[in-house]
């Protein structure tokens, strides 16, 4: 994951203990901070330490990668290195294309299974319906009616105090440029919210949120592109893309005449 997409959903699990925490977690005792030895992506998206004292391990993915399967394999042979025992594992897809990955690794020889979860394909009632507010967020990219969405997290962002509301907010307009609706959810910030959009404290913070989302929504354009035109990029190059600023990305666009991924990334 991308560092803003990384932070957001660490916060978002992290706070609950509602509808989806419980779907992929159960009750969370601890989330441990696990290095991984010799793995590309030596840190795991979240895992958790559960109430059963069993581990749960859940990788958040955008993109179809073709062999993201191998990755899961990869990420369990090394942490089941780390913590001696069996880590359940599963994926939450929260991206616009169709999902192609599959959940099992097979070769003549090794076969490693996963589970999926499809967030796009959820319908999103029970989460709108939970009295969780993360809950109510996630709700935001499954198939529920954005509009009702709004409204509902709206609300309850209007009921929070404090670093509470501060969080809510700035996570919300950061999720809405997964889907490409921070546009639309800062016009209502500015007129449904404007005594928050004018406070010193939450003001900025929403607008920061607002910049973060429309970064995201660039950078998985971006990448986009170049793997239509290169393939999937190499490890060097998605560090790159993950790292850069709206400023960075909006340069790298103008260069995507250029003959190399290098060129265009230079």
């Amino acid at each position: 994951m991308a560092q803003s997409f990384d932070v957001t959903f660490k916060l978002l699990f992290r706070h609950s203990r509602g509808v989806l925490s419980k779907l992929l977690f159960g009750d969370v005792v601890e989330w441990p901070n696990v290095e991984l030895p010799e793995v590309r992506n030596p840190r795991l998206d979240l895992l958790a330490r559960c109430a059963d004292g069993s581990y749960c391990h859940v990788e958040i993915n955008m993109r179809n990668e073709s062999n993201f399967d191998f990755r899961m394999l990869d990420y369990y042979v090394a942490a089941r290195r780390v913590i001696g025992v069996h880590i359940r594992q599963t994926l939450l897809y929260i991206g616009r294309e169709p999902l192609r990955i599959r959940g099992v690794f097979e070769s003549p020889s090794t076969r490693h299974e996963y589970t999926i979860i499809n967030l796009r394909e959820m319908d999103g009632a029970d989460l709108l319906a939970s009295d969780d507010w993360a809950d109510n967020e996630w709700a935001l990219l499954t198939k529920t009616d954005p509009e009702k969405v709004i409204r509902v997290v709206f609300e309850k962002i209007r009921a929070l105090t404090g670093e509470e509301q501060e969080k809510a907010a700035t996570t919300f307009v950061i999720l809405s440029g997964i889907i490409g609706m921070e546009d639309e959810v800062e016009r209502r910030f500015k007129t449904d919210m404007i005594d928050l959009m004018e406070n010193k404290i939450l003001g900025p913070a929403i607008r920061q949120g607002m910049e973060q989302g429309r970064a995201i929504e660039r950078r998985e354009l971006l990448q986009g592109i170049l793997e239509d035109r290169f393939g999937q990029l190499p490890n060097w190059a998605a560090a790159k893309l993950a790292a850069a600023t709206p400023e960075t990305l909006k340069a790298w666009s103008h260069r995507l005449r250029a003959d190399s991924l290098e060129d265009i990334l230079a």
